[in-house]
């Protein structure tokens, strides 16, 4: 059966190379998808790469090794001022960070000239972390990470004061009994874009039948997340390891919207363009900017098509 099951897949399925992070909750609509079948239920055989960070992904991605895949906004919308050929087409979450500081930091204003851990430069936790800064006028000592897998370890180690990830990994930390919540992505900037879903821009132009049907499947998976969240809750903790206390310490973080926060969006780009992360010649114009990065007409039209 294994050899037909494969034998059918390669002669009748079409192969997409979706790309998305490590045991990343926001993109829990992927890990869905993929283990529920739904991508083969539309013709399509996904073909699955991990990444450690949203910058990595998008590296890949320019270089030509996916043709879809789940990131956050932030490294999304770095590469795209670069001339990266995507278009964004639905939102795959909103909110879902935090920062988890040793139990002695009570205030985001202790933070001030602490270690505090991200899962690299260029990710959406680093562009909150920085926007924290600006508001509260505190500087960390930043220590970026090459994803957020070794950020717990170092925190139970001492090395570093505190920590800004993407769930499930601040609530590592929680349930461990080894830091506290002190700030969320809710409190720096309530209902912000996290991870968003793009296609490449080539399928988007040359086979929109094909990018409204990963949008199609998109869709499915969150309902499905939506109706049935400790279904979807067990399909993540049981392909990624965690477990389902830390699940679910996670999931009140949790905002499940496929629409994109074009506001939001305008907001970080102005933060990354006064980081340097986004050069002001590559966009001149912040509104001209998203609407070239992202379409809400398919999801419109698959929305109309499959209520």
């Amino acid at each position: 059966y294994v050899g037909y099951r494969a034998g059918y897949d390669a002669a009748f399925l079409t192969p997409v190379r979706v790309g998305y992070l490590v045991a990343d909750i926001h993109q829990l609509a992927f890990f869905v998808a993929y283990y529920e079948g739904f991508y083969e239920e539309e013709g399509i055989r996904p073909i699955r790469l991990e990444y450690v960070n949203g910058p990595a992904e998008m590296l890949a991605f320019a270089a030509g090794d996916l043709d879809a895949g789940y990131v956050g906004v932030v490294p999304a919308l770095i590469s795209k001022s670069k001339g990266t050929d995507f278009v964004i087409v639905a939102s795959a979450n909103l909110e879902g960070s935090a920062i988890v500081a040793k139990p002695e930091i009570k205030t985001v204003q202790d933070l001030n000239g602490k270690i505090v851990g991200t899962p690299g430069i260029g990710t959406i936790q680093a562009s909150l972390l920085f926007m924290v800064e600006e508001k509260f006028g505190i500087r960390v000592e930043p220590k970026h990470y090459s994803g957020p897998t070794g950020l717990p370890l170092d925190f139970e180690k001492g090395i570093i004061d505190a920590y800004i990830a993407w769930e499930p990994f601040v609530a590592e930390a929680v349930v461990k009994g080894l830091g506290d919540v002190i700030y969320t992505s809710h409190d720096i900037l309530p209902s912000h874009q996290c991870c968003v879903f793009y296609v490449s821009g080539k399928i988007f132009r040359e086979q929109p039948e094909m990018a409204k049907k990963l949008i199609k499947i998109h869709l499915r998976a969150m309902k499905y997340i939506e109706e049935r969240p400790n279904d979807a809750m067990a399909i993540f903790a049981n392909r990624t390891g965690k477990s389902p206390d830390v699940v679910q310490e996670s999931w009140e973080r949790m905002i499940w919207d496929y629409h994109l926060n074009t506001t939001s969006m305008k907001t970080f780009v102005s933060f990354l363009i006064q980081q340097d992360k986004i050069q002001s010649t590559d966009v001149p114009n912040i509104d001209e900017f998203i609407n070239n990065a992202i379409d809400k007409q398919f999801l419109a039209e698959v929305e109309t098509n499959d209520p």
